[in-house]
Parts: structure tokens; C-alpha cells; sequence
């Protein structure tokens, strides 16, 4: 008799671990989903904002390819409590499961920061985080009556939202407290280059300073005002008619505290994906890992492949271990290539290094790769990143450089000749 496998969220997490399971024979699967919608790619939410893409183009798998691996995904099933003693799970609907093992991929929320505005129960309209496809269908409503639109963070998922909302028609401001935008990816000089992009593109970039409060339309501050402006710790007002928080995530870990799972910033999980709990795990941007929580997806592809071989794990076989990995991110807005990974700037970093630059300032061409002890440990590319991926594995496999050191910056192509 199969084993009843219930993963709880239909996310990017959920989606991955689907397919390293496969069409396995061990489990019947229910994936209970809070959102109305069938699964989509959240990665492509940005593109589908600037309508680069559509919803059909996003969504990738129909009714034929769950009904293949005996997965049952029920929508609109919002999880309310966990019996881990009975294995029991309740839906705000009512619909009650049962379960053998239990997966929670409950993903992450948007970070608001606490400030005049931004608190329940007075939150005021027109002011949202960039999560879920609900964000997208309100930013194109807002975007057919209003016409500014600020944007408060300008790490990748600002950058993108604010590219998307500017092809919408808005007068956008990206507004970053630091000085360089995408300050955690990339440096000063690749982020000039960044910044001079997007002026071109129509967006307005505001650095330096933060937000402190937001302003109503209207003087009562209650649940129905709208937001009018940002007030920044200068002193300054940007008026809005709409206010995106691109400020960081949160784990979606109430779920998990009110189960009596072991939990901090994240669902707290060993190196098999376990929980503090027999037959209950975690994976994705709900979970934690010797205190490191996630929010890009290649360490989360790592951990449905660790999970994947967990659930179906036979007697004779060896027990897969979960470990953090080096990663690149890339910044998903067309006609702009910008590639980071490693160490960024040597001023993070005990080791010693040596730094090699190759700036192209007219062409829009910035590249930057740090060395030390004779192997690539960090790079910055702007504009040509054809060599991204040959960088990417020279860091990850920490080969030695030394014999093609001089020409290292020009790419692969002029250290094999």
C-alpha cells in the first residue's frame, strides 16, 4: 500500500521537488496550495509584470503531468493546524488529511518594515510587497488609474519590479538606502553602469536615503487611506499613488511554531531536510540551515535533490547529505546582463587578494575577478557575460589559474589559445 506524502505550499520548492521525485512508486501525493491559482513560475513574476511573458507561458505543467506521478494538487486549501501526534492536517475549509510524511514548503512573505503606513491595522492602500501573482494583477490595476509608483529597495527583485512598472506606463523611483544599488551582488563601479541603464529606461533612482514614513491622502489614517507619499530620512516626500516594498523576505514559519517544530529565522532542518519531528521536513525559503535562510533558487534546486533521494531512500543505499554550495546570481531584467558570485569586494573578506579589472565604460563592458592563492574566488561582470558560466566554474572547482593568470580577465577563449 502506498504512503501518503502531503507537501504543504505549490511553490517554486514544491514544484522542484515534484519532479526529482519523478514517477516514483512509493507515495501517493497531495499538494495543498493556499493560493486559487495552479502552480507558476514566482522567478517569472517580473516578466509577466512588464508583459514580456503571460500566465500560460508560466505556469508549466497540466493535469496530465501530475496525474503521471500520483499527485493530487487541491487549491484553495489554506492549512490551519498540524496534529504531528495523529498525523492530522486541518484546511480553513474544513478538508482534514492525514499523512504519512509531511513536507512543509510554505515558502517566504514579503518584509514591510514597521513604520507610519506600513502597520496592521492601518496599512494603507496602494502599499505591497512582490510576491505572488495577486501583486501582479493589483500593480496592473493601479497601473490603468494612477501614474507614480516608487519602489523601495533596489536589490534584484526592486530593480526588476521597477523595470516592469516603468513598461506599464508609471513614473517610477527606485529608492535604495545605500549608495550602490544591488549593493549585496555587485560593487560601485558595476552599479554606476546599473544606475545609468536604468535613468536611460525612464527610471528614477534615489540612493542614500530611506524610508521613515508613508503619508495618506486623507488625514484619518485609517484602513481605507490611500497612499499619497514617502517621507525619507532627510526630510523629503516623493509623491506616490503606489508603494512596493522590495525590502527583503521572511520565512513563513507560523505554521511550523504552532506544530511545536524547532524553529528561529527559519523551519530548522538537519542535513537530510529533516525537522525536529519524525516524518516531517522542510525545503525552500521556509527553512533554515546551520542559520542560513534562503531566497535565490539554486540552493533550494540542491535541497529537493537531497529531499527527493531522502523520501524514496532504499536499505542499501547511502544516506544523502544536504551542504551549502557556492552560487551566481543573475539579474532577470532583458537587455541588461549583470553576473555576480563569490566575494565582491576584498574589503569582505580575510583573505588576500589580488584584484583584476577590465572597464569599457563607452561600451557599457565592466568585469572584475578576484584571485587569491592562484584561484578565482569572486567576480563582477557587467554587460559581457559570455564567460560567466567558465568563471562560475573555476571559483566552484577552485582550479588553479596561474598559467593563463594574464589573460584570465579576456575569458576563456584567450587562456586556452
Amino acid at each position: 500500500m502506498k504512503k501518503q506524502l502531503v507537501i504543504i505550499g505549490n511553490g517554486l520548492a514544491t514544484m522542484q521537488l515534484l519532479k526529482e521525485l519523478g514517477h516514483q512508486e512509493d507515495y501517493l501525493i497531495t499538494v495543498l496550495s493556499a493560493e486559487g491559482v495552479p502552480h507558476y513560475n514566482r522567478i517569472m513574476l517580473s516578466s509577466l509584470l512588464a508583459q514580456e511573458t503571460d500566465l500560460e507561458s508560466i505556469s508549466p505543467c497540466n493535469d496530465s503531468w501530475y496525474q503521471e506521478r500520483n499527485v493530487n494538487v487541491l487549491l484553495d486549501h489554506n492549512v490551519i493546524k498540524i496534529d504531528s501526534h495523529k498525523q492530522s492536517i486541518r484546511c480553513e475549509n474544513g478538508a482534514h488529511f492525514y499523512y504519512d510524511t509531511l513536507v512543509f514548503a510554505t515558502g517566504s512573505r514579503s518584509f514591510i518594515p514597521p513604520m507610519p503606513g506600513t502597520q496592521m491595522p492601518n496599512i494603507f492602500k496602494g502599499v505591497m510587497g512582490f510576491r505572488k501573482l495577486i501583486d501582479v494583477d493589483v500593480m496592473q490595476q493601479v497601473t490603468r488609474r494612477y501614474k507614480k509608483a516608487v519602489v523601495i529597495g533596489a536589490g534584484l527583485l526592486g530593480i526588476e519590479a521597477a523595470v516592469g512598472l516603468v513598461k506599464q506606463g508609471m513614473d517610477v523611483t527606485l529608492l535604495h538606502r545605500r549608495s550602490i544599488i544591488m549593493n549585496r551582488q555587485i560593487d560601485s563601479k558595476a552599479s554606476e553602469l546599473l544606475i545609468e541603464e536604468l535613468k536611460r529606461r525612464g527610471i528614477n533612482i534615489a540612493t542614500g536615503h530611506g524610508p521613515v514614513a508613508l503619508h495618506a491622502s486623507n488625514n484619518d489614517h485609517t484602513a481605507s487611506s490611500k497612499v499619497c507619499a514617502v517621507e525619507l530620512d532627510n526630510g523629503d516626500k516623493l509623491e506616490t499613488d503606489l508603494v512596493i516594498f522590495a525590502t527583503g523576505i521572511v520565512p513563513c514559519i507560523g505554521l511550523a511554531q504552532t506544530t511545536g517544530l524547532v524553529v528561529e529565522k527559519g523551519i530548522c532542518v538537519d542535513a537530510q531536510l529533516q525537522t525536529s519531528h519524525d516524518n516531517i521536513y522542510a525545503l525552500g525559503e521556509c527553512c533554515e540551515f546551520e542559520g542560513n535562510t534562503y531566497g535565490l533558487v539554486a540552493p533550494i534546486w540542491n535541497q529537493a535533490r537531497v529531499l527527493a533521494k531522502q523520501l524514496t531512500l532504499k536499505k542499501d543505499e547511502d544516506v544523502p547529505v544536504y551542504y551549502e554550495e557556492l552560487f551566481a546570481t543573475k539579474l532577470k531584467v532583458s537587455g541588461i546582463d549583470v553576473h555576480s558570485m563569490g566575494i565582491i569586494n576584498t574589503e569582505e573578506t580575510d583573505l588576500q587578494c589580488e584584484t583584476l579589472e577590465f572597464n569599457d565604460f563607452e561600451r557599457s563592458i565592466y568585469k572584475k575577478i578576484l584571485i587569491s592563492d592562484h584561484k578565482v574566488v569572486g567576480a563582477v561582470l557587467y554587460g559581457d557575460v559570455a564567460d560567466s558560466q567558465w568563471y562560475f566554474e573555476l571559483l566552484q572547482q577552485a582550479h588553479s589559474i596561474e598559467a593563463f593568470r594574464q589573460e584570465l580577465i579576456f575569458g576563456q577563449a584567450f587562456c586556452e589559445s
